[in-house]
């Protein structure tokens, strides 16, 4: 990470003979009130400053017109100081976004791909890739074929790696068991617990609030410079609690969004680091319970932490960002919501793909008596997803049927050279055949005229 340059504190820059203020904020509102960016001090260091103004100046223009508008929330840095934020143009314009596309998305295009089976399907799809990302981000080395087998089969973990990824999994389905509660303290040891056992050195430390001893702080790795210190340990029963009040909403004068509050949360137990490790990972699982708790269940469908990995950097600068300029929580927030918005995005765009396939299968095999709907969709998966494999077990879980009735389902798509089956630890494992879209063409070519006969 580059080497940070330090902010210029607002009260000195008042302090000194700056000129006309009004005259400053004038020529800084533009820049206060664009839609598409919230500059911080590293970024608009290097930027041209308006005609007429410094780059001190500019600055001092733009920190006053976002402090008319910021708001105080009664969580605290480490010093004491207050978080806040402002619900600027920007923000409202993407919690707007968010807003309608969660709630018009799942009336429109999941109604139309998926089944009850389905739903339930690519919630378990979607709650793996959660915990296959989350676990990348925090050094886990797994490829995510390996995960998601090492999932569906729900085989033992063989390193901590996987380890990893299967506890992210447990906790991410023990927050939808427990979405409607309220947030406790221990609710918030037992995720931890969860998502740390069998991947610590000190296993005793699963589940248990960092203390005095437990030198917990976060490095750069290529300078070596100390870039967050988190609150002493002897605070942290006294944070923990404030932050179950702010997020079961008890104590605030202002109202605050729900998408925001659950933004909140992810960044303020980030911020306290109140274990020895996973506390990223905990975190994010936080962000979710708050989701959910709110009533956004479309969040039970999407990954926040795929988008979080591919821009990991923003992720990471705007913490900083947040802590050094006066716990301006704006930072985090502007990113949070730009990765929550294009995760929605990703899931939109799947559900088309998915409806277009799938309407192109069904078409194509509508009036063949020998193909059922579990069937259609088994050829579905493996048309999206050619490497990946099923069994009898795992068909039997995913359509709630009984054996005989997976096993006919899967067999019958072996007789009809769609699929293929090898015998791995005393149970036939199913692959599509190879080039499975073109022999799925030609079994239609060639049992469409029999079923027209049948008609």
């Amino acid at each position: 990470m580059k080497r940070r340059r330090t902010i210029p504190v607002l009260r000195e820059l008042l302090a000194k003979d700056t000129g006309n203020i009004a005259d400053i904020m004038l020529k800084a509102r533009p820049e206060a009130l664009r839609m598409d960016r919230y500059l911080s001090w590293q970024d608009l260091y290097y930027r041209k400053a308006p005609e007429g103004l410094s780059t001190e100046q500019w600055w001092l223009g733009l920190k006053l017109h976002r402090t008319q508008a910021r708001q105080d929330i009664q969580l605290l840095n480490a010093t004491g100081q207050a978080f806040s934020f402002a619900p600027t143009q920007y923000i409202q314009q993407y919690l707007h976004r968010i807003d309608r596309a969660s709630g018009t998305m799942f009336m429109t295009d999941a109604n139309a791909v998926f089944s009850v089976t389905e739903r339930d399907k690519y919630l378990l799809t979607s709650l793996a890739e959660e915990a296959i990302m989350s676990s990348m981000l925090e050094g886990a080395v797994v490829t995510r074929s390996e995960a998601r087998e090492l999932i569906r089969s729900n085989r033992p973990p063989r390193d901590e790696h996987e380890q990893m990824v299967m506890n992210n999994y447990r906790t991410m389905r023990m927050i939808l068991q427990h979405k409607d509660e309220p947030l406790t303290p221990d609710f918030i040891l037992s995720l931890h617990r969860s998502m740390v056992e069998g991947t610590l050195k000190a296993p005793e430390k699963a589940g248990q609030l960092r203390q005095a001893e437990d030198r917990v702080y976060i490095e750069d790795t290529r300078s070596g410079d100390i870039i967050h210190m988190p609150p002493a340990a002897d605070s942290l029963t006294e944070r923990l609690e404030a932050l179950c009040a702010f997020a079961n909403d008890k104590g605030e004068e202002n109202y605050i969004h729900p998408i925001i509050r659950a933004i909140i949360l992810h960044f303020q137990l980030s911020y306290d680091h109140p274990f020895v490790d996973g506390n990223g990972r905990t975190a994010r699982s936080l962000f979710y319970w708050g989701m959910l708790h709110a009533g956004y269940w479309l969040f039970e469908y999407i990954s926040v932490s795929r988008e979080i990995y591919r821009h990991s950097r923003s992720y990471y600068e705007s913490f900083l960002n947040t802590e050094e300029d006066d716990n301006d929580l704006n930072y985090f927030i502007i990113d949070q919501l730009g990765t929550i918005y294009e995760s929605i995005v990703s899931l939109m765009q799947h559900l088309r793909t998915k409806q277009q396939l799938q309407e192109q299968l069904q078409l194509s095999l509508s009036g063949v008596p020998f193909i059922n709907h579990r069937q259609r969709n088994v050829l579905l998966h493996f048309l999206q997803h050619p490497n990946s494999s099923t069994s009898v077990s795992l068909h039997c879980r995913e359509y709630n049927v009984v054996r005989q009735t997976a096993r006919t389902d899967l067999t019958g798509l072996e007789k009809q050279g769609l699929l293929t089956s090898e015998m791995i630890s005393r149970e036939f494992i199913f692959k599509p055949v190879p080039n499975l879209e073109l022999q799925l063409r030609e079994f239609i070519a060639r049992i469409q005229p029999a079923s027209a006969n049948i008609g």
